[in-house]
C-alpha cells in the first residue's frame, strides 16, 4: 500500500529544477481533475517522481502476457526487481508493490500498457511532447538539463499531480501480494512506456542489416570490416536468423587444421570416414536445398592456405562445368564447389543457396596473418564497414546489463577510443561492447553485495577493462601510468554525473 507519508520525505535527485526534497509546492495550474476537492497548492509526490524519472532514464522494462503486466525496475541500489499489476474483471491486482516508487510505476503501466486512467495517459503524452527534440529514453545528464525547461517543468508537474491523485484515490482499492516472479525472456512493450508501439519500425533500408538481409535472400558473398567488437560477428548471425537461414560458423586463427575448417578421415569400426567440419557442413546443407549463411568470423587471422581453400570455394561455375566434375546433370544456374581432400568427393552449393560472410578487423593493431588484397576483395559482391553503433542504439543493452552504470560504463569506452598509443596516449588499445560488457556485469556482481556505485566502478575496472587496454610490463603486470589514466577518466565522468 502507497505510504504517502514515505512519498513526500524522500528525496529524488533526477529532476533538480525541483528540488531534491523536502515540501516543494507545485502551481495550482497543474492540478489534476480528478479530485476537486483537494488542495489549490500541491507538494512535490517525490515517490512519484522518482517513478516517472525511472521510466524517462530506460530503467523500466516492459513485458505483457494475456492480462499480466511484468516490469523490471531497481531499488534503491540499483538491483533490479520485477514487479506486476494483473487486470481482473472489474479491478487490478499488484504483486511487489512496495510503498513509495514502484506503486506509481503499476500505475503508470495500467495507464500506459492497459489504457486505463485517461487524464494520467494525456499528462504523460505532453510531456513527451515537451521533450519530443530529445530521443527516448534519456541518459541521466539529458533530464538533468531538460528539467530546467519551463514546458517540461510544468508538465512534469502535471504527470505528478495526477499520479499522486490516481495513487490515493484507487491505489487502496488494489489487491497486494509479494512473491519471487520469474523474469520474462524478453520485454517488447517497453516502447509503451516512452509513447512507442510494440511493432518495430520499417528497419533503414541503407543500414548493413538491411543490405545483407536482402542478398542472403538470393545468395551473397560479403565482408563487414570494422574495430573489434563493433558488432560485425552479432550483425552476421542476425541476418542468419532473421531471413530462417541454416548459420554455420568458423573462427579464423593461427595453426587452424584442417579437421577445424574442411573435415577429416576419421577411423571407425566401419573403416575410415569423411567428418565434416565447417565448410563441408555448409556446403552440404545447401546442396541439400537448405538456405545457409557460412560466417567466417576473423577471415584474416585464417593462414595462407585455409584462406586459399576459402577462396577457391568462392569461385562459381556454371551448371554445366559442375557436371564435369560430378559426372551429374544440375538444374541451371551458378554453383560453389568444395573438393574433400583424402574423400574422393566433390561438395556443390547453389550461389542462391549459400551466403558467405566473413569478418575482418581494421587496423595496424590487429595481429593477423594476410591483407585485404585486390584478389581477395574480388570475391567479395559486398564490402561494409562498420562503425561502433551509435549512444542510442548501445545505451539500451548497457542498461539491461547495470542500468545505473551504463552512461559511465558508455562514456569511458567512448573516451578511451581516442586514448590509445596510435593516438599519443597510453592505452594498448580501446574498450569495445565486449569489455563494456563485462564491465557492467561485474560492476552489476558487486552493486548486488552492498557495494556502492562509485566502489563497484573503480573495483570492476581493474578486472575487467584493464586488463583489455592496458599494455603488460616487464613484470607481466598491467602498466601503473595506463591504469592511473583510466582511473581519472573513470573519475572524470563519475564527477560529471554525480555518481556517488
Amino acid at each position: 500500500m502507497i505510504n504517502t507519508d514515505r512519498v513526500f520525505k524522500m528525496s529524488c535527485d533526477l529532476f533538480p529544477s525541483l528540488g531534491t526534497k523536502g515540501g516543494v509546492s507545485m502551481p495550482s495550474s497543474c492540478r489534476s481533475q480528478l479530485d476537486p476537492n483537494g488542495m489549490a497548492m500541491r507538494r512535490v509526490p517525490w515517490g512519484a517522481l522518482a517513478a516517472a524519472c525511472q521510466v524517462l532514464l530506460g530503467h523500466v522494462q516492459a513485458n505483457l502476457e494475456g492480462q499480466t503486466l511484468t516490469l523490471e525496475c531497481q531499488n534503491k541500489q540499483g538491483a533490479k526487481q520485477l514487479i506486476r499489476v494483473q487486470q481482473g474483471q472489474t479491478d487490478f491486482s499488484w504483486v511487489n508493490a512496495g510503498t513509495t516508487v514502484r506503486p506509481y510505476l503499476l500505475i503508470l503501466g495500467e495507464a500506459l500498457v492497459f489504457g486505463q486512467h485517461p487524464e494520467l495517459q494525456e499528462r504523460w503524452q505532453g510531456l513527451l511532447e515537451a521533450m519530443k527534440e530529445t530521443r527516448l529514453p534519456l541518459a541521466r545528464m539529458q533530464l538533468s538539463t531538460l528539467s530546467a525547461q519551463e514546458p517540461v517543468k510544468e508538465a512534469m508537474c502535471k504527470v505528478l499531480d495526477t499520479l499522486y491523485t490516481v495513487g490515493k484515490l484507487e491505489g487502496q482499492h488494489r489487491v497486494e501480494s509479494e512473491a519471487v516472479l520469474p523474469a520474462p525472456t524478453r520485454y517488447e512493450h517497453t516502447p509503451l512506456l516512452l509513447g512507442g508501439t510494440i511493432k518495430r519500425a520499417a528497419a533503414d533500408p541503407l543500414s548493413p542489416e538491411s543490405v545483407l538481409a536482402r542478398r542472403v535472400g538470393r545468395g551473397v558473398r560479403a565482408l563487414l570490416c570494422g574495430p573489434t567488437g563493433c558488432g560485425k560477428t552479432e550483425l552476421g548471425k542476425r541476418v542468419a536468423l532473421h531471413t530462417g537461414a541454416r548459420l554455420v560458423s568458423v573462427k579464423g586463427r593461427p595453426g587452424l587444421e584442417d579437421r577445424d575448417m574442411i573435415g577429416f578421415i576419421s577411423p571407425t569400426v566401419q573403416g575410415p570416414q569423411w567428418m565434416d567440419g565447417p565448410l563441408a557442413r555448409a556446403w552440404r546443407l545447401a546442396q541439400g536445398g537448405e538456405r545457409v549463411v557460412l560466417l567466417v568470423d576473423e577471415l584474416l587471422r585464417l593462414d595462407a592456405y585455409h584462406r586459399n581453400v576459402l577462396i577457391g570455394g568462392l569461385d562459381d561455375v556454371s551448371a554445366e562445368e559442375l557436371g564435369a566434375l560430378t559426372g551429374q546433370a544440375h538444374a541451371a544456374g551458378r554453383y560453389y564447389t568444395l573438393e574433400l581432400p583424402g574423400a574422393g568427393e566433390v561438395l556443390y552449393a547453389s550461389t542462391s543457396l549459400l551466403s558467405v560472410i566473413c569478418t575482418t578487423n581494421v587496423g595496424a593493431s590487429y595481429t593477423q596473418s594476410g591483407e585485404l588484397d585486390p584478389a581477395l576483395l574480388r570475391r567479395f559482391q559486398r564490402t561494409l564497414f562498420l562503425e561502433y553503433p551509435e549512444a542510442a542504439d548501445i545505451l539500451p543493452v548497457y542498461r539491461q546489463a547495470c542500468a545505473p552504470a551504463a552512461e559511465v560504463a558508455y562514456s569511458l569506452e567512448v573516451v578511451t577510443r581516442s586514448s590509445t598509443t596510435a593516438d599519443g596516449q597510453l592505452l594498448e588499445r580501446p574498450m569495445n561492447i565486449g569489455v563494456t560488457l563485462n564491465y557492467l556485469a561485474e560492476v552489476q556482481d558487486l552493486l548486488d553485495v552492498g557495494i556502492p556505485l562509485r566502489e563497484a566502478l573503480e573495483a570492476a575496472l581493474l578486472v575487467t577493462v584493464v586488463p583489455f587496454c592496458c599494455a603488460v610490463n616487464q613484470a607481466g603486470m598491467p602498466d601503473d601510468a595506463s591504469i592511473n589514466m583510466l582511473k581519472v577518466k573513470l573519475q572524470a565522468e563519475c564527477q560529471q554525473r554525480k555518481v556517488a
